[in-house]
């Protein structure tokens, strides 16, 4: 490659990346974590008992596992419903010594169930408006209604963020999957009802078995108010099929974290991907201030090589020794995160216009990709192709409505390469993205 055109590169991958260079500090890590019966001793249950799933070891693993991921807001799954373990997991691993700015809510168990959701926030940027729980099958379905402490904003003016957290059914029987699709069902509808067009965080054990299954399709494509719907992270880089005993998608499996069987644990090595966040669109996009950081969503300790493996065999590149222990001992599920990006600036004033976001999938593309995005206006919209030296190569326009979009995009008659994608909207919004043809 010539000089000139080295430069030309360099300088068009510092433009692009440069609003997330600047604005790094606002950023939230949000973590979701399936913690296998924490403080749940009851004879019988699960073979989980004290000696093999004890709550002071556990405490040990996930304090070392918090410090690796610093997270803003911490959600969990198979939590011990004992009224006051909330307030002693937080003093044993979140609020202890020098730290004391952490906090919770109090416990709702409709359910009874032995095992329920749960939520911890940094109270120096969250606060929480209030906690509501849906009456599903077989636990609770929990909603944290959270708003970003943005001292910058107008008098009253709030970024709010709602995180649900569910535990599915486990299972992949017909009556299994009934009944995750029925407990999703109620979700969605609470969503569309009350939540439509708004910042919306759901996450939990979700035990799918692939994205064929009904549940799934229902989260992300099928559900009656297309305002209600979610947005796999993992849809742009070829995370989303038939997941399960399947090595094509061992980057992003987060369960068994042991080989072998040790009773309490579930064994079989990294081969389901039962644990997710997804967003909608409005974070998807940044349509509403909060926006989700492109290929920030992780399998904490999953480095694509521990497919049937535990995780800390061998080596693992994903994370430092320590971690991997500890994500080994501490559940038979792996954490998941991803971070959020905060454009405080925007709030002041409410009449301003959204940045239009797009993005590729799958990326490197074949023949043929999505180009999904968030119309803010309805209007037309032009995709320009360049090669590295700025040639223009092919250009496309079309109308598109208000709201999420796609475009299918063709490039098979490009060879193999890097090429520049520059997406105009009418009223002037553009983006610049990098494509890969394989």
């Amino acid at each position: 490659m010539r000089m000139k055109h080295k430069v030309f590169y360099i300088f068009l991958l510092v433009w692009m990346w440069m609003p997330c260079l600047l604005k790094a500090q606002d950023t939230l890590t949000v973590m979701q974590y399936n913690l296998l019966y924490y403080g749940n001793y009851q004879s019988g249950y699960a073979d989980c008992y004290e000696t093999n799933n004890n709550t002071q070891q556990k405490d040990e693993y996930i304090r070392t596992i918090l410090d690796y991921v610093k997270p803003d807001i911490f959600t969990v799954c198979e939590f011990g419903a004992p009224a006051t373990l909330h307030s002693d997991f937080l003093r044993h691993n979140l609020n202890y010594g020098n730290t004391n700015y952490w906090q919770t809510d109090n416990i709702i168990n409709y359910a009874g169930s032995n095992i329920i959701n749960h939520i911890f926030f940094d109270s120096r940027k969250l606060g929480m408006k209030k906690h509501v729980a849906l009456r599903t099958t077989p636990r609770d379905t929990d909603i944290y209604e959270l708003y970003l402490k943005t001292p910058s904003l107008a008098a009253g003016d709030t970024i709010n963020l709602i995180c649900i957290v569910a535990h599915l059914k486990a299972g992949n029987t017909a009556s299994d999957r009934k009944k995750r699709l029925n407990q999703m069902q109620t979700t969605m509808y609470y969503v569309s009802q009350h939540y439509s067009k708004d910042n919306v965080l759901i996450m939990g054990d979700f035990n799918l078995y692939g994205a064929s299954e009904d549940t799934y399709k229902l989260l992300t494509q099928t559900y009656s108010d297309p305002d209600a719907l979610f947005k796999d992270p993992l849809y742009e880089v070829g995370g989303v099929g038939e997941w399960t005993y399947n090595s094509q998608y061992a980057a992003f499996h987060t369960q068994a974290t042991r080989r072998y069987s040790e009773e309490c644990f579930s064994a079989g090595g990294l081969d389901d991907r039962f644990d997710f966040i997804m967003m909608s669109y409005e974070v998807a996009y940044g349509y509403d201030h909060l926006r989700y950081v492109r290929n920030s969503f992780k399998a904490v300790g999953n480095d694509g090589k521990h497919y049937n493996q535990s995780v800390n065999q061998g080596s693992n590149t994903a994370v430092p020794t320590a971690v991997a222990d500890a994500l080994y001992g501490c559940s038979d599920h792996l954490p998941v995160t991803m971070k959020i990006f905060a454009d405080v600036s925007v709030g002041v004033d409410e009449t301003t216009e959204p940045d239009f976001m797009a993005f590729v999938a799958p990326n490197p593309v074949k023949d043929y990709a999505q180009v999904s995005f968030y119309n803010p206006k309805q209007g037309n919209v032009q995709f320009d192709v360049y090669s590295l030296q700025g040639q223009l190569l092919q250009r496309t326009t079309e109308a598109f409505d208000e709201g999420p979009q796609q475009f299918e995009l063709s490039l098979q008659d490009q060879p193999q390469g890097f090429y520049l994608l520059n997406i105009i909207h009418s009223n002037g919004w553009r983006q610049t993205l990098k494509v890969v043809v394989k």
